[in-house]
């Protein structure tokens, strides 16, 4: 995992102080640390988001067989809604609300793999 930190250009900080807006920055801070490596500011090209997932995501690729071979690739391509082969902050989220569905399940002692119950 990367150390380092990124100081976006024309970065802001969000407002207030509360746990939500605290998570809210890391994952925009984490996007702004991966999305930066080569190409465009602010954009993922396939190596980066790959990158992202396998230094941030450990649990979430450990599971429901998604450390196969080529599932980077489809999450990647299915996840680029406007097949520029890069990934916007909006896009990405598609993948956020992956993880974040699978934190949730953890949380709860659910089944990580099968459909959601709730």
């Amino acid at each position: 995992m990367s150390t380092s930190t990124h100081s976006h250009a024309g970065s802001r900080q969000l407002p207030g102080n509360c746990t939500m807006e605290k998570a809210l920055k890391i994952v925009v801070d984490v996007f702004h640390q991966y999305s930066i490596r080569k190409g465009q500011i602010d954009l993922l090209n396939l190596n980066d988001f790959r990158t992202l997932l396998t230094e941030q995501a450990l649990s979430f690729l450990g599971t429901c067989n998604r450390n196969q071979a080529g599932y980077l690739d489809k999450l990647f391509q299915e996840t680029d809604l406007n097949k520029d082969k890069e990934l916007s902050f909006e896009e990405f989220t598609i993948v956020l609300s992956k993880l974040a569905d699978d934190a949730h399940r953890i949380s709860h002692g659910s089944d990580r793999c099968g459909p959601d119950r709730d």
